[in-house]
């Protein structure tokens, strides 16, 4: 939930947690692209990444949390709604160069118990697809993480977590960076 600094101060109280350790975004970043998926081609055609909006989010979020890059994220959550918006997810990223995506998979580099574990909730896939609350699952996912509190799909010691979610064929990109320190 989204809360003023005296509500999140009073929920910390009467869940005996420290303000420190009660989850909270620390950044965001959001690009909106057209919809047309060819046009999001032809846009960025000499580009490094094939959705330059997607890595803009996510560098955004990087930034506002002050945070360098993925040695500061101990997992991500992004919408895997297609097997290929994964792998489009793991380039933007950086886990891989561009195009380069399956070695993350091949390698284990992504797995539950792997260097930098991506959807260790089994994402979209895995859980179904709420449609107009994925954003919403994956922020509660993160949350869960970073607080050490999901279970048979937790990931030893995670302190911050990274979503990305997407709408409207990559139309429109949200990136949160969450943590509880």
């Amino acid at each position: 939930m989204l809360a003023s600094g005296r509500f999140a101060r009073e929920h910390a109280r009467r869940t005996g947690r420290s303000l420190e350790r009660t989850p909270r975004i620390e950044g965001w970043g959001h690009r909106n692209g057209s919809l047309r998926f060819l046009d999001k081609v032809e846009r960025s055609r000499g580009e490094e990444y094939v959705f330059p909006h997607v890595r803009q989010a996510i560098t955004e979020a990087w930034g506002r949390a002050g945070i360098s890059g993925l040695d500061a994220i101990d997992a991500i959550e992004t919408h895997d709604c297609f097997t290929s918006t994964e792998y489009m997810a793991i380039d933007h990223f950086g886990l891989t160069a561009p195009g380069q995506s399956w070695k993350a998979v091949e390698d284990g580099h992504i797995a539950l118990g792997g260097k930098l574990p991506v959807n260790p909730s089994g994402g979209l896939i895995g859980g179904g697809h709420p449609v107009g609350a994925t954003g919403a699952r994956m922020l509660l996912d993160a949350c869960k993480q970073v607080t050490g509190q999901a279970g048979a799909y937790q990931v030893d010691g995670a302190k911050r977590v990274a979503t990305l979610n997407i709408g409207g064929s990559l139309g429109t990109v949200v990136c949160f960076i969450v943590t509880a320190q």
